[in-house]
């Protein structure tokens, strides 16, 4: 152990006399004082400030693309005359990448199971043009199906190019998409479809059997379109009045089809986007076609400035999160829009050591090696966690010299600077894990651990931003900006959006708190969702009008820093109150248990008339095969030992 302290010691040393030698070449080269300075700005200011509530809106932000979008003698009002916009920008540019799957494998676990894994070839793209005409012919095929403009059409699918296809052919006819999520059980399913008496379903072919049980209970569905996985698609037999098709086979009928599109306009419904459902029944949020256009306004000019105002050649988006998710399925319109170029992926084959990933094939993130990616909390922390276990695995010594370099890095980069010798010696190959040209990425849906940010954003050397938005806002409300190096704060509001604090005075929160005003957040802006599907009573409860603007009530609790920043600080449908009388934020308390090494998922419960709340964890593999070994080490020393006072 002393050694191992002496060489850390000498690097310390090695690495003080490496500064005080470099630091004036390193200052002119990298001119910090203009990070810092980026860093210290003011982000956004309070425009109304009354008894009981403030309203932020941020510092204007210039941006080409948008002021090109706004400028377009076509006035661009919905999503298919934003794809019109980028098809004919980018033309014959790579738009969506597939990667092929070129056999199955069974492979045999340590643990004796046996896991099916792909062996995983190239990605093959289409373009823009491409894409157009595939949307076009879906599109005429989803009316010789018989649907009508205003009509609705389910997307239950994973995420892949044909969903994606799916519903620009869908906004070019008029046609409302149902988002439903895959993971959500059967009865979550036969809500969404019934609720909105939907008549055709585009579906995965993996999710056939799931949807085929629910069929007898959905009477209005009369066509199902199913996406062909990595086998040969066998199309079922009907079922009552409902009868299957392949995907392309919709596809060839659209193109001796003589229907003709009807473009949607700005107050028509584009999108019924079923929420998780994870406090009841799931909840239809519409979005008009004006909702998700102005959402692209307000982060456009966020996004292009984390990107650096203009794409480089070399700039793709991977994408593995559901686009039934509303931060994904505007994520991957913003990067069309901008001219990035999309490549699929998924949790399974994300990267090299992924569940699903043959032995001698490479991950996507390998193949595709992506500049931008969205994720949730629960990928960055499985990140963070799979670097420390491996960093572990090599020992307490290198653990003891990542954890060095770690701070090193961390503390310079707060100051300005870049470490670019240890990013090449050291970080190169974390950054290696992601692909190794990983420059932005955005986390949302739930809170990220502070210590998981700035480890990840630190070792990958990339922009980690933590965004906030809702479903009911089109995923619209904060982000920060790229020189953002705070943790534990989801930026200032974004472009044309306003953020109220409102006075929740049971929770003893005030827009006049010494701390700053604190209050429960309010997003007010286009973007804000129409309604909840068929539920006016709900829809009255969450949202309202006022000063010609649509508001949304998210329950959040957010608190506003002197930068103008936002920072999630609680919950009111979150909080219980225990029988001490003390608040407790239950998701709060299970983003900072999810970080510990042992916990791969949790679920922290709280009773009121209880002191204390509990949580059921499911541990995680890797702990506990590293525990077993440590459990066996223990065994064998007490059985030396016993045999050892036996002998005596």
């Amino acid at each position: 152990m002393a050694s191992r302290s002496c060489g850390i010691i000498f690097l310390q040393c090695l690495l003080f006399i490496w500064d005080f030698l470099t630091y004036p070449f390193y200052f002119l080269s990298q001119q910090p004082w203009k990070k810092t300075q980026k860093m210290r700005r003011t982000r956004a200011r309070i425009v109304t400030h009354q008894a009981k509530e403030v309203t932020i809106k941020a510092a204007p932000i210039v941006n080409k693309i948008k002021d090109e979008l706004k400028n377009y003698p076509d006035q661009i009002t919905t999503m298919e005359k934003v794809w019109n916009f980028s098809m004919k920008k980018y033309g014959t540019k790579r738009a969506l990448g597939t990667r092929a799957v070129l056999g199955e494998v069974d492979e045999k676990q340590q643990d004796g199971k046996i896991f099916t894994k792909h062996q995983l070839g190239d990605y093959s793209w289409i373009n823009y043009q491409d894409l157009n005409t595939r949307a076009d012919n879906l599109g005429k095929g989803f009316r010789e199906l018989g649907l009508k403009p205003k009509d609705k059409i389910v997307l239950y699918a994973n995420t892949c190019a044909e969903w994606m296809t799916s519903s620009i052919a869908a906004f070019k006819h008029s046609l409302a998409v149902v988002t439903i999520y895959t993971n959500l059980g059967e009865e979550g399913v036969e809500h969404g479809v019934s609720q909105t008496d939907a008549s055709v379903i585009v579906v995965s072919q993996e999710l056939i059997p799931r949807l085929q049980a629910v069929l007898p209970k959905c009477p209005t569905v009369r066509h199902v379109i199913i996406i062909p996985g990595h086998k040969p698609v066998t199309t079922p037999e009907p079922m009552g009045e409902v009868s299957f098709h392949k995907f392309e086979e919709v596809m060839k009928m659209g193109t001796t089809s003589t229907v003709h599109a009807l473009p949607p306009t700005a107050t028509d419904t584009a999108i019924i986007m079923y929420t998780s459902g994870s406090t009841g029944v799931p909840k239809g949020v519409v979005l008009t076609h004006g909702n998700l256009v102005q959402a692209l306004y307000c982060i456009i000019p966020t996004a292009c400035d984390a990107l650096g105002q203009e794409a480089r050649p070399d700039d793709c988006y991977i994408a593995i999160l559901p686009l039934a998710h509303v931060l994904e399925l505007l994520a991957e319109n913003i990067m069309l829009v901008v001219g990035l170029p999309v490549g699929y992926s998924s949790p399974k084959t994300f990267i090299d050591t992924s569940t699903g990933v043959a032995k001698g094939s490479k991950g996507d993130a390998t193949v595709l090696k992506p500049t931008v990616v969205c994720v949730v909390p629960a990928v960055l922390n499985a990140i963070n966690k799979g670097i420390r276990s491996k960093v572990a695995l090599r020992g307490a010594f290198f653990s003891e010299l990542v954890e060095f370099c770690y701070q090193y890095r961390l503390k310079w980069t707060r100051r300005g600077h870049d470490t670019p010798i240890m990013n090449k010696i050291i970080f190169s190959k974390f950054r290696a894990i992601v692909g190794g040209n990983l420059r932005v990425l955005l986390s949302g849906g739930a809170p990220l651990a502070p210590d998981a940010h700035d480890f990840v954003r630190t070792c990958l050397g990339i922009t980690l931003l933590q965004g906030y938005g809702l479903t009911e806002t089109c995923a619209t409300a904060c982000i920060p900006d790229g020189s953002d190096m705070s943790t534990a704060r989801v930026g200032p509001p974004l472009q044309e959006v306003d953020i109220r604090l409102v006075n929740w005075e049971e929770g003893g929160y005030t827009v006049t708190d010494q701390q700053g005003p604190r209050g429960e957040i309010i997003v007010g802006g286009g973007h804000v969702a129409k309604e909840y599907y068929k539920m006016p009573e709900k829809t009255d409860e969450e949202f309202f009008n006022d000063n010609g603007k649509r508001w949304f009530k998210t329950g959040d609790i957010g608190q506003m820093k002197s930068d103008g920043t936002i920072q999630i600080i609680d919950r009111k449908k979150d909080l219980v109150k225990l029988q001490g009388g003390e608040y407790v934020s239950l998701g709060k308390v299970e983003s900072c248990l999810m970080t510990h090494p042992a916990v791969e998922n949790i679920c922290v419960y709280g009773d009121g008339s209880k002191s204390n709340v509990v949580s059921l964890v499911i541990p995680g593999q890797a702990f506990l095969d590293s525990l077993s070994i440590k459990v066996v080490t223990v065994s064998l020393i007490q059985s030396n030992i016993n045999i050892r006072n036996f002998a005596d």
